[in-house]
């Protein structure tokens, strides 16, 4: 009976871990002007993949640190910088001392909120694809942006149906910080989202159009499939009858 449990346990433990591989992404990197990278590990023990508009970015890692298929690539760009951003006044380049000033909320922005380095610094009003996704998957994106002393308090965050960024699928709104005041605690979430062939493209500005909109740091976490559930209550419920039948032997 004991080999039972733990075989179920086991099976229900990778099931969960398959289906809800998420992939984190940092806005800015040591490329980057007054950018800082994440390296190894955050204080939650998740991995990121710090990013630049220089460069296209093939495997990213998973929460793990393990390499997917999935990529990421800028498709236009409208500014990068830490200054102003959670720690304040920064500089080129950035200092250690700098990053460990942010102030975030990290239990409120869960999965996002691990890393002080992916919160530090920002992409500004950028089109961007995230590539070779499982066509037949979904996935839930959030979106963490923070800044203070803005023209606009609030980012706007679009899905498009392609790369030419002509046609809004949805969006969602977050106010990323109020005069010397920047957001320590809020992201926008996009549910169940289906790629169009294998990629999601994302676009963010200024809420209506006006001023910057900013970008710190995205999350990417693939949503189980009903299948999938199905087969984890099952388990669960294999768990319980044996649970059960154990106790009653030894009653």
């Amino acid at each position: 009976m004991k080999k039972f449990l733990l075989a179920t346990a086991i099976a229900t433990a990778s099931l969960l871990n398959a289906s809800g591989q998420t992939i984190l992404i940092d806005f800015g990197n040591n490329s980057s002007y007054r950018g800082y990278s994440q390296s190894g590990p955050d204080a939650n023990g998740n991995y990121w993949t710090s990013v630049w508009s220089g460069a296209y970015f093939p495997n990213l890692l998973d929460t793990t640190g393990t390499a997917t298929p999935v990529g990421f690539g800028f498709v236009t760009v409208g500014g990068t910088d830490s200054f102003n951003g959670p720690a304040g006044v920064t500089s080129n380049p950035a200092t250690l001392s700098e990053v460990n000033s942010v102030t975030i909320n990290t239990a409120a922005l869960g999965v996002l909120g691990g890393s002080k380095a992916a919160a530090f610094d920002y992409y500004t009003n950028s089109t961007m694809a995230i590539n070779a996704l499982s066509a037949n998957q979904t996935y839930e994106i959030r979106l963490f942006g923070s800044h203070k002393y803005n023209a606009n308090n609030t980012t706007r965050y679009t899905l498009y149906t392609n790369n030419t960024f002509t046609t809004p699928i949805t969006s969602q709104t977050l106010v990323v910080g109020v005069n010397g005041a920047h957001n320590e605690s809020n992201f926008a979430t996009f549910f169940n989202v289906a790629p169009q062939g294998t990629s999601i493209y994302i676009g963010f500005e200024g809420d209506g159009g006006t001023g910057n909109g900013y970008l710190n740091a995205l999350a990417i976490i693939a949503v189980p499939e009903p299948s999938t559930w199905a087969m984890f209550g099952i388990g669960a419920v294999g768990v319980v009858l044996a649970g059960r039948r154990r106790s009653r032997r030894e009653s």
